[in-house]
């Protein structure tokens, strides 16, 4: 789960900027999508404590679940952030589909 939550935020970013780096932060990452299309923020909701310790929780999974063989994680801790990873690739898809054919449309110009 961890490990998806990257690719959709550098898929959008690499059509938007032409530019994909090769960061493994996810607060930066998402600080980085969020800047280039605002409606990425809706995707990681931190109005509350909870969905905050939640991005939290995902953060640090990112990175114990790598590299320790004995990091473990709950279904119910992982069932946010699935409905968070699939509303961001929602969200990508059709930022890039906006960004994909406004390239197309001044190409064609």
């Amino acid at each position: 789960m961890s490990c998806a939550t990257p690719r959709p935020a550098s898929a959008g970013r690499g059509v938007c900027t032409f530019y994909t780096p090769h960061v493994h932060n996810l607060g930066l990452l998402r600080t980085q999508a969020e800047r280039i299309d605002p409606r990425l923020i809706d995707a990681w909701p931190r109005d509350s404590r909870a969905d905050r310790s939640r991005f939290e929780k995902l953060k640090e999974a990112y990175v114990k679940a790598r590299y320790s063989k004995h990091y473990r994680i709950s279904e119910e801790e992982l069932a946010w952030p699935g409905e968070r990873v699939e509303a961001l690739g929602q969200a990508v898809q059709v930022i890039c589909e906006e960004r994909n054919a406004a390239l197309e449309k001044s190409a064609a110009a």
